[in-house]
């Protein structure tokens, strides 16, 4: 797993104050990601996709939303960006769905838990393992 801040000085589990993704890059594995978000919108993009999969496709694993509107509200997601947003969030979710095939669901769901699971070193806590989240 490869990971990459470029925030100013901000550590990826805080961005005021706030749990959020602090311009941190989140890159799990395979040749279809070389080139890495670069900008709030895409880091993201990058977290809801990853996330929203993870919910889906790794057993005993549930995304909290809340974490989740935390994520965006760092990123400073704008209602002028939603049409942008959309397409980079189609475009990703192709590539994270291309990726889980390619290292297959276990080893991809470990690396999306590290990430964002309750000790995450992109994102803490926007993804629990086995347990129920309201």
């Amino acid at each position: 797993m490869t990971q990459r801040s470029v925030a100013r000085g901000r550590t990826p589990a805080t961005h005021a104050g706030r749990p959020g993704i602090a311009m941190v890059v989140l890159v799990l594995a395979g040749p279809a990601f070389a080139q890495a978000p670069t900008s709030p919108l895409d880091n993201y993009a990058d977290a809801a996709t990853t996330t929203i999969i993870a919910e889906q496709s790794c057993p005993g694993v549930q995304m909290k939303a809340g974490q989740l509107t935390n994520l965006r509200l760092a990123a400073r997601v704008n209602t002028g960006q939603e049409p942008a947003l959309q397409e980079k969030l189609r475009t990703r979710a192709t590539q994270v769905r291309q990726q889980l095939a390619e290292v297959g669901r276990d080893a991809w769901c470990a690396n999306a838990l590290a990430a964002f699971g309750p000790e995450g070193t992109v994102a803490r806590g926007v993804l629990v393992p086995n347990r129920f989240v309201r």
